[in-house]
């Protein structure tokens, strides 16, 4: 009884697994035209088929394409792509896409092996290859993304992530640009953006700093400790009264527990605190080079000597380039009257009280 049992399930298997062959072993043919489906060449049938090249004047539906296959609106498929696809709208690929796949508005496929371009969405599950996607590209494991306004990442994001507005994977094992990124952990990555957010191993820290180019000055900052991102506010009171901002990122390098190295690089704009008359452009880059002394696992000092270059205008209203901007003077200075600017260089120094999240 038992014998029979076994050999009746191993007959079900097998028959099981030849009806399933069945169903997926498409027919061949060189060549379909569609005008709309099921109106073509094969009418319903062409689902049973893969086509060495598939013409889809409206829409197509076809089994696979094994080198190209063009639709004036939409090309639908159930089995694979291989070689290259244009959809005059969409291209919607139930199987797997190797080559390249265009889509006026969206493309989507399984796993992508080649190229994918979408004027407005782009969605795959697993990219060896790279998306291109105007608006949003969407995918569980990625190796390169590039999106006009987004990348949604559920996975592992192995390449590079550009977005123009926003970025987000799980595991980040590339370069992540944007305005924001946001990620669950970066293994062997890097996020560049106006604000980078990590879950796990985030570097948070206030500081508080006075220096000659900025007397007072509160700047958060914001990443990993081997690249951050630095926004700061402040204020000037010896030479013109100015409010300061500034934009920039930096990397902190543990010597030992009680001693960091910080390289910063910010950017600095000037403004008038009474905001009268037309600004006067003064644009100022440090380079900084911490000595942070560690008090605790939560507060630290810091000492910053930088070196500037400088990049100041006159409007040819005023007499003066831009705004002091600090009391020690520049090392050089070199007038453009041709476009009304001057180029000077000198250095800084700084003093910084850190606040930092452990």
């Amino acid at each position: 009884m038992k014998i029979r049992k076994g050999l009746l399930i191993i007959l079900s298997v097998l028959i099981s697994r030849s009806i399933f062959c069945q169903d997926n072993a498409y027919q061949h043919s060189p060549l379909q035209v569609s005008f709309v489906y099921p109106i073509g060449s094969h009418g319903m049938q062409s689902v049973n088929y893969s086509y060495d090249f598939s013409l889809n004047i409206l829409t197509g539906n076809t089994g696979s394409i094994e080198g190209f296959e063009v639709g004036g609106l939409l090309n639908m498929n159930r089995g694979d792509v291989s070689g290259f696809q244009v959809g005059g709208l969409a291209n919607i690929t139930q199987g797997n896409v190797s080559g390249f796949q265009v889509g006026g508005l969206f493309s989507l496929g399984d796993n992508l092996d080649g190229m994918q371009v979408s004027g407005i969405f782009g969605k795959c599950a697993e990219s060896d290859g790279l998306q291109v996607s105007g608006i949003l590209n969407y995918s569980t494991s990625a190796r390169s993304s590039i999106a006009g306004i987004s990348n949604i990442n559920t996975g592992r994001q192995k390449g590079i992530q550009i977005g123009g507005i926003y970025n987000q994977t799980k595991e980040l094992d590339g370069l992540q640009i944007g305005l924001i990124n946001k990620s669950d952990t970066i293994g062997r990555g890097l996020s560049i953006g106006l604000i980078n957010l990590v879950a796990k191993g985030q570097y948070d820290e206030w500081a508080l700093s006075f220096a000659d180019y900025m007397n007072l000055g509160i700047s958060y900052k914001l990443g990993l400790k081997h690249f951050y991102s630095i926004y700061t506010i402040g204020v000037n009171l010896m030479e013109n009264k100015l409010w300061v901002a500034g934009l920039g990122f930096g990397h902190l390098h543990e010597v030992n527990p009680k001693f960091d190295i910080q390289p910063e690089l910010l950017l600095y704009t000037y403004f008038p605190t009474d905001f009268k008359g037309r600004i006067r452009e003064t644009y100022i880059t440090h380079f900084k080079l911490g000595l942070v002394r560690n008090l605790n696992q939560s507060l630290a000092i810091s000492f910053a000597p930088s070196v500037y270059i400088g990049w100041k205008s006159n409007r040819d209203i005023y007499d003066q380039y831009g705004y002091e901007q600090s009391p020690i003077g520049p090392l050089f200075d070199i007038e453009r009257g041709n476009n009304n600017r001057m180029l000077e260089a000198g250095f800084g120094l700084s003093l910084e009280l850190h606040f930092r999240t452990p």
